[in-house]
Order: C-alpha cells, then sequence, then structure tokens
C-alpha cells in the first residue's frame, strides 16, 4: 500500500467522467459505517486499505477507501 493519507490531505478519485476531490477528515482501519446525506454507507477498511471519510468543497462527505484515492495535484 502507498501512504497513508493524513487529515486534511486534498484527495481526489474518479468520478463519472472526470473526477471529484475533497480533504481527509478522518481514516479507519477497520470496517465502519457512516449515514451519509440519509444514506447508509460501509467501508470494509483495514491497515493494507485504510477507508476516509472525506469532505468536499460544497460540504459533502463521501467514505473511500485507499485504493480509489490519489493525492490531488
Amino acid at each position: 500500500m502507498a501512504k497513508d493519507y493524513p487529515a486534511n490531505t486534498k484527495v481526489e478519485w474518479d468520478w463519472g467522467n472526470g473526477t471529484a476531490q475533497g480533504k481527509v477528515q478522518e481514516k479507519f482501519t477497520e470496517e465502519v459505517t457512516r449515514t451519509i446525506d440519509g444514506t447508509e454507507v460501509k467501508r470494509d477498511a483495514s491497515d493494507d486499505n485504510p477507508a476516509y471519510l472525506i469532505e468536499q468543497d460544497d460540504g459533502h462527505r463521501v467514505l473511500k477507501k485507499h485504493s480509489e484515492l490519489r493525492k490531488a495535484s
């Protein structure tokens, strides 16, 4: 696994025909479930592929695994 993303790191991921981005708020290394915009979102995180709670510029939050992310330039 690549280096973890600490809090406040700006990251991006593929979304539709483009990319989305936001800042890391929290890291999880065990199974995590969060209710985001009324929907229950679950990720099976691990030490090798942690999950991150990310806040986008518009205030929306997402839960993504390390393997889905890259550091934003």
